[in-house]
């Protein structure tokens, strides 16, 4: 083979991830723009929370999963026992909160994410040599659920059951390409060994996603109806803005890994970022015009408060990349988790503040305010904490993940 042909190669299996993760964005998208449509509206508020919660906790399991496998810390073959207990733990979870919203249609479909986070470990880990098998499967099953459902819609009307219909199509596809049957007690084994190293991981994970959720679960309980399926749609709206997010991440970690970031590069974030907060102001703007009641039946446009809030939180999500990777490639593993514990804390200030939460703008500042902590933690340990060689907690240069090293 010569070297033309292995760098058309590389660019093709490249493409194929690139692919599968934008199709995976949108997927989420086009999700729940078919819900706002063929769900009652309560309906759909319980469905937010129990589809971030679902998010949440997957994000998790790829955190002490997923990328072990990826950076070469672990076999495929340990990390697929290890994805079917980390299965088995998204499933008590979320069979826990459909029970919680009293949503039978939720519990069934919970039933269902065993399967999915099997196959979403094999799809993460093997996409880069089998990118176009994966990329195939996710456009099958998300076609027939958007022809299924709205079909089902069409005939008979607005059903909570069709959050039931979505998911299990996908079961079949899932389970063929989980990787076989895992075994649980191995599982255990690899998870029990891998603690040391995947428990920063895991922390930082965790608090990452909780002010999300329980402020989306504060809205749904507190709020009226509608006020929790307002602001998931606000960052549905967004997820665009998301996909450029996990780009920009790759490439911020490859500029890391040639060296300390040069005072040119932070100029060029800084205006980034501020091109990230009109973007994302400009997109949540578009729900103060009949386009979205037209395109979205029942539901009203964001406030500028709310608008402001979203917008926010995304900038200063974006803000976080640089600090967060250079700290990441010094393997100062403690200042990040104390950057995010003091995110957490300035979430819950602002959910205090602000509560009850029954508007989508509580729930956008409660989120910015996490985020704005987090920059501000992660920017003053930069600063001022010295120095240490560039090296993660095993020695090797830090890969992103969904990257080969």
């Amino acid at each position: 083979m010569t070297g033309q042909d292995m760098g058309t190669g590389r660019v093709g299996k490249s493409s194929a991830v690139i692919l599968i993760q934008a199709l995976n964005s949108i997927s989420t998208v086009l999700q729940m723009a078919v819900f706002a449509l063929t769900l009652p509206r309560a309906d759909f508020d319980d469905y937010a929370v129990w589809v971030t919660s679902g998010m949440f906790v997957i994000g998790l399991g790829q955190a002490i999963g997923t990328e072990r496998v990826v950076i070469g810390r672990r076999t495929l073959a340990d990390g697929t026992h290890s994805a079917g207990v980390l299965a088995a733990m998204v499933l008590v979870v979320q069979l826990s909160v459909a029970a919680a919203l009293g949503s039978l249609p939720l519990v069934l479909a919970s039933l269902t994410l065993a399967p999915y986070v099997a196959y979403d470990f094999q799809r993460f880990t093997r996409c880069y040599h089998e990118g176009k098998l994966f990329l195939r499967a996710d456009l099958l099953v998300l076609s027939v659920q958007t022809v299924s459902v709205l079909v089902l819609w069409a005939v008979l009307g607005r059903e909570a059951w069709w959050m039931l219909v979505w998911w299990c199509i996908g079961v079949p596809v899932w389970t063929g390409l989980a990787g076989g049957l895992p075994r649980l007690r191995r599982g255990l084994r690899v998870l029990r060994d891998d603690a040391r190293e995947c428990s920063p991981l895991l922390l930082d994970a965790l608090l990452a996603g909780v002010p999300l959720v329980v402020a989306l679960a504060l809205a749904q309980a507190q709020g009226g109806v509608g006020d929790a399926s307002a602001a998931r749609m606000a960052f549905t709206i967004l997820g665009p803005v998301t996909v450029l997010g996990l780009s920009a991440r790759r490439l911020v970690y490859q500029e890391v890994a040639k060296g300390p970031l040069s005072p040119r590069f932070a100029v060029v974030w800084t205006v980034i970022c501020a091109a990230t907060f009109v973007v994302c102001a400009g997109l949540l703007a578009l729900t103060r015009t009949p386009l979205y009641p037209w395109a979205f039946p029942g539901f009203v446009g964001l406030t500028w408060l709310a608008i402001l809030g979203f917008a926010t939180n995304h900038t200063a999500m974006f803000s976080t990349l640089l600090p967060a990777a250079s700290l990441r490639a010094e393997g100062r593993a403690r200042e990040i988790g104390i950057a995010r514990v003091i995110a957490t804390l300035a979430a819950l200030g602002a959910g205090l503040a602000v509560a009850p939460f029954d508007s989508p703008s509580d729930v956008a500042w409660c989120v910015a305010a996490g985020s704005i902590g987090y920059s501000l933690a992660l920017a003053v340990a930069r600063a001022l904490v010295p120095r240490r060689p560039v090296s993660d907690e095993a020695g090797t240069t830090p890969t992103p993940a969904g990257e080969r090293p």
